[in-house]
């Protein structure tokens, strides 16, 4: 196993304060020693920098977007956040020292994700999981989700993540104690080595519907050798996802982008979205260094991969299928956390659903929530919006094949009513929806706490406390 850095270079910031644009105050870190200070987001020619001033240090900065249009853009597509039903932390003390969810933080939890283990049966350079023995208890694990059903009441989805989740010892007594009536979609998050080694577990899995969220970084030997530190990964992937196509199961591909790395290898991972229809989605991951990634890779923070870069680089990927306003920011988070877009399957090809809805239907659609149509209310929007789109004089791209696919949702649709499981209308959505997310974890040189208290993306503790990720990621020494 080789251990060979990415050829990713940390530079001192030394960037003039000349022609800056101030837009908005706000806590970060300091690049060099982690605390929090004060910091402004400003506009810096035709970028968005985070400049930080530490007591001791004094300023550093890091690149949060690489197009300003796109950053003022976004922030139209703030909504205000549903308000958990439950809050595990009374008194605030400050940020971080209340973290848990605290009066504070501005929305539920729509994504959470339960770490069950630090252990791995790989050591990737980019983990953002640090080398810990953690691990959850079942015990544990089975209060964390009462915890989750305590503040949320009815969950879409829950992820169960790692370290490599089904390392543990007690994996599957979890994902089958998260198969409780109040949690609608589970994945499990995995490199794939263990699951391609033991086809009983597979089966189970997918017999339970659970989604299999495969690390994905592309197609070829030397993007995992340099991001994970492993040779001939690739191959046993792509051996994993036609096995799992061939059991019946689902997949979501999940890829680190990394800058000089493998940004040639997203039309590749573009091309299985769009022919292979047990593939559900891609979710790509610019780099960040928390954990592991902290220690052990480096990078010029004034030059990340931001999100309207990826968004770039996956429409020059897509071969026509993908335009830049097809994405948005998922309004649930902070814009700068999330971008996406939904996919129509037709006959002949797959359509943006932004192309075909009315900007206030799609967004009224995935407000607050990270799955398309997985509870009633999604049911009742998306049928809203179906039926617009069929009786509309509007050009639509490829009208005959859309409108056939449009119709045989609607029939499928309803046949549903209001006691329908979530696994019977998530079934309908993969038959008939892919979809693109993009999510910009943070790191030391990028952590902003606006996007703090707008995440909804939470880790469950055992003591009770939900933990937004990058909390948990760049300050876990400081909250655990």
């Amino acid at each position: 196993m080789s251990h060979e850095k990415p050829a990713i270079h940390w530079v001192t910031d030394h960037s003039p304060a000349a022609g800056e644009a101030m837009f908005a105050a706000t806590r970060a870190l300091c690049n060099l020693c982690g605390q929090l200070c004060d910091a402004k987001i400003v506009f810096d020619q035709g970028r968005v920098l985070l400049v930080k001033w530490c007591l001791e240090h004094g300023r550093s900065s890091a690149l949060i977007s690489s197009d300003v249009q796109w950053y003022v853009d976004s922030m139209a597509y703030i909504k205000p956040g549903t308000v958990p039903l439950h809050r595990e932390v009374g008194e605030y003390k400050g940020c971080p020292d209340s973290c848990g969810l605290c009066s504070r933080h501005q929305q539920h939890t729509c994504m959470p994700i339960l770490e069950l283990t630090a252990a791995c049966d790989m050591k990737c350079p980019i983990c953002l999981v640090g080398d810990t023995p953690a691990q959850l208890t079942l015990d544990n694990a089975k209060r964390a989700l009462d915890t989750l059903v305590r503040c949320e009441g009815q969950l879409n989805m829950l992820n169960v993540s790692g370290g490599e989740p089904t390392m543990h010892p007690d994996f599957l007594e979890i994902v089958r104690a998260a198969g409780r009536p109040e949690i609608g979609v589970i994945s499990v998050s995995t490199n794939g080595l263990h699951l391609s080694q033991n086809e009983a577990l597979l089966r189970e899995l997918i017999e339970r519907k659970v989604v299999i969220s495969l690390q994905f970084d592309g197609v070829e030997d030397r993007t995992y050798q340099l991001l994970r530190g492993e040779d001939s990964m690739a191959a046993m992937k792509l051996r994993l996802i036609d096995q799992i196509e061939a059991l019946g199961g689902r997949t979501s591909l999940t890829m680190t982008l990394a800058r000089g790395v493998n940004e040639h290898e997203i039309p590749a991972v573009l091309d299985l979205l769009f022919e292979r229809h047990s593939i559900l989605s891609v979710m790509v991951q610019p780099l960040a260094l928390a954990g592991r990634a902290a220690e052990r890779v480096e990078r010029d923070v004034l030059d990340a991969v931001t999100i309207p870069e990826v968004v770039d680089r996956l429409v020059a990927g897509s071969k026509g299928v993908l335009q830049r306003r097809d994405f948005s920011p998922l309004p649930c988070s902070h814009p700068s956390c999330f971008a996406l877009t939904y996919l129509l399957k037709t006959e002949h090809r797959l359509v943006p659903l932004p192309s075909l809805l009315d900007a206030g239907n799609y967004l009224d659609i995935i407000k607050n929530e990270a799955l398309f149509g997985t509870d009633m209310d999604s049911l009742i929007r998306i049928k809203d919006a179906l039926y617009d789109i069929w009786s509309s004089d509007g050009v639509i791209p490829d009208r005959e094949s859309v409108l056939k696919s449009i119709k045989g949702i609607l029939l499928e649709l309803n046949t549903l009513d209001c006691c329908s499981p979530h696994t019977e209308l998530l079934d309908i959505g993969t038959r008939n929806i892919k979809s693109i997310f993009i999510h910009h974890f943070m790191d030391r040189a990028t952590f902003d706490l606006t996007r703090v208290v707008k995440c909804c993306n939470h880790y469950p503790q055992a003591d009770g406390r939900l933990l937004p990720a990058c909390v948990r990621n760049n300050l876990g020494s400081v909250v655990l």
